[in-house]
């Protein structure tokens, strides 16, 4: 088993975080790893806000509560908006021009940023819910941008990592003839 291997069985989505500020320079690691992923074209159509500050913080925190869902996110210690950017599609790609491939390369960037963060020994949790409206207004994030995704993040409080459940690789492959 090779160690990326090892650190994608860590890696999990942390729920409770340590009393513990989140160094800016394992923030910036994180996005520096994200900006390593490949991207249509090269377009990196991301844009990474980081509030890290107690206050910013605690203004995240307040706006990535559902109704129902990310009660626990009060524990975070930083919170990384990403946003969705333009991507400039070449028009020498014909065809490929009209699909939109940013939720691609945002996932990939992603996985980059959590699996960095396993790396350097911290807990992260990706949200797809929140209330993007507040959000951009409470950071000044412009309007027409849209926010993709947001990433709570912080030292893990939890006692151990829980097991992978995943179905049997035999379900998932289908060898081709």
């Amino acid at each position: 088993m090779t160690e990326l291997v090892k650190i994608m069985q860590q890696r999990h989505s942390c729920r409770e975080f340590l009393d513990k500020a989140v160094e800016n320079e394992k923030i910036v690691a994180c996005i520096n790893a994200a900006s390593l992923a490949p991207s249509a074209c090269n377009t990196q159509p991301y844009h990474f806000y980081v509030a890290n500050t107690p206050e910013t913080v605690a203004t995240a925190a307040e706006y990535c509560k559902g109704d129902h869902v990310n009660k626990w996110v009060g524990s975070a210690k930083a919170f990384v908006i990403v946003t969705q950017e333009h991507a400039d599609m070449p028009t020498t790609l014909g065809e490929a021009v009209r699909k939109d491939f940013r939720h691609f390369d945002i996932g990939l960037a992603l996985e980059n940023f959590v699996l960095e963060a396993t790396e350097l020994g911290l807990g992260t949790c990706i949200l797809g819910s929140f209330n993007e409206e507040k959000l951009k207004s409470s950071f000044r994030i412009p309007s027409p941008k849209k926010i993709a995704l947001v990433i709570a993040m912080g030292y893990s409080a939890e006692e151990e990592i829980p097991k992978k459940k995943r179905r049997p690789l035999e379900e998932s492959i289908t060898y081709l003839k």
